[in-house]
């Protein structure tokens, strides 16, 4: 086992112990000044907290307005009238018209919804807190 290093101990020998320049440490602590002297990156989300929000309400709106607008197990897309579509000349046939969406599957949307707009800021509660120095 010692036949294999030795080697290594006869070219480290020979290599010798590298030595910094004489102003080393100089130069590194000059740096770390100017490193300290510059201005700190700010943070800048790319969707503002004012965005976020009008998203979420409109999301928000937008389940909870599936909610309150069945009756009578009567799809929205009922409601909606595709049937003036037309393309290049061609009447689009509406691709939702046996389509329907009961009212269980709206509380299902709706239900989970909630739980996930209540869930986004605890968890970000906790990591900031596991994170905060």
């Amino acid at each position: 086992m010692e036949e294999q290093f030795n080697d290594v101990k006869r070219l480290v020998k020979e290599a010798g112990i590298e030595r910094p320049s004489s102003g080393f440490s100089i130069n590194v602590m000059r740096d770390i000044k100017r490193l300290n002297a510059q201005e700190p990156i700010v943070y800048t989300p790319l969707i503002s907290k004012r965005a976020w929000f009008w998203i979420g309400t409109l999301i928000f709106g937008l389940v909870l307005s599936l909610a309150f607008l069945t009756d009578n197990n009567t799809s929205i897309l009922d409601k909606i009238d595709l049937s003036s579509l037309q393309l290049k000349g061609k009447l689009i046939n509406n691709p939702f018209k046996d389509f329907t969406l009961y009212k269980t599957t709206l509380y299902g949307i709706l239900f989970f919804s909630i739980l996930f707009f209540v869930q986004i800021p605890i968890l970000k509660r906790r990591i900031d807190k596991s994170f905060s120095l």
